[in-house]
């Protein structure tokens, strides 16, 4: 469940597909990386792309079926969202794509890579579901499940009302939850923009239908096995909501995977002073240079 902070005054588009219409946001100039947000997120989730765009990329981020604009009948499965999403670049007139899909969007984006390799260039999983198969085996996927029960449009209101009222008791909170470090010590090494950051995940909108469905996606080995393109794996060892199991499977079995390990904040990787190396880590794949 991740979100990458809302730029204000920010105005998303609709675009006419193929499979419909679909919402997204677009910031920055070519070559285009394609955002399969997470959840909880939508297309003005975008504070990730920030060094993106500061590295001349373009960040291209639509509202995946179910969040949104986005209808949920773009694109029920991940195949068929992956599909709705190669429709949104056929829209846009965009030949090729770098692809980066974040927590819940991880099967969509293997689903895109696997599926339509001439059209997309490199991979970067970031805290990415890849074994959703297995996800009822873990152990906060109950509560997590609960979450976006029938009272989930009241729960998070009241986080919205915390998130503001008291925000370094929702960091710290955040950080009990999504991370297997101390909270504390954590919430101690944050500077007043990191605290910033993890409460406007709370001041956004998030969609229980289109987590619901993301709960349906499937991979499996063999679609994992079919990502020819290189892979960058983004992952904490202390992500409590994603375990770095996930990472381990992705790197198992996609072909030409490495990996960028994430810090103490867990899930929310993009927060906190590990932050900077990581999206170096990740300008430096998209463009293809070697790590010195």
């Amino acid at each position: 469940m991740t979100d990458y902070g809302r730029q204000k005054n920010m105005q998303s588009q609709m675009a006419q597909t193929s499979r419909g219409l679909i919402e997204y946001t677009l910031l920055g100039s070519r070559p285009v990386v394609l955002v399969c947000h997470g959840t909880s997120s939508n297309c003005f989730s975008t504070e990730l792309s920030q060094p993106l765009v500061a590295a001349g990329f373009s960040v291209l981020t639509p509202s995946r079926p179910g969040y949104g604009r986005t209808s949920l009948e773009v694109g029920r499965s991940a195949g068929q969202a992956a599909e709705s999403l190669i429709a949104l670049l056929d829209s846009l007139q965009v030949q090729t794509c770098l692809v980066l899909a974040i927590s819940g969007g991880g099967p969509t984006g293997v689903a895109l890579a696997a599926g339509f390799p001439q059209r997309v260039e490199r991979l970067i999983l970031a805290a990415a579901i890849t074994r959703p198969e297995d996800r009822p085996n873990e152990p906060t996927y109950k509560s997590q499940t609960v979450f976006y029960g029938p009272l989930h449009g009241l729960m998070w209101g009241m986080l919205g009302l915390m998130s503001r009222l008291s925000p370094r008791s929702m960091a710290r909170q955040t950080l009990a939850i999504f991370s297997t470090h101390d909270p504390n010590d954590g919430l101690s090494k944050l500077s007043a923009g990191d605290v910033e950051g993890i409460c406007r995940f709370y001041q956004g909108r998030s969609s229980r239908q289109g987590a619901l469905n993301d709960g349906a996606h499937t991979v499996g080995e063999n679609l994992l096995k079919a990502v020819s393109q290189p892979t960058l794996v983004v992952h904490s060892r202390e992500d409590n909501s994603v375990p770095f199991s996930h990472a381990e499977w992705s790197l198992e079995h996609i072909p030409h995977a490495e990996l960028c390990e994430a810090g103490f904040t867990g899930h929310f990787f993009w927060i906190g002073p590990d932050f900077p190396r990581i999206s170096q880590r990740m300008v430096g794949f998209l463009r293809d240079k070697p790590q010195s």
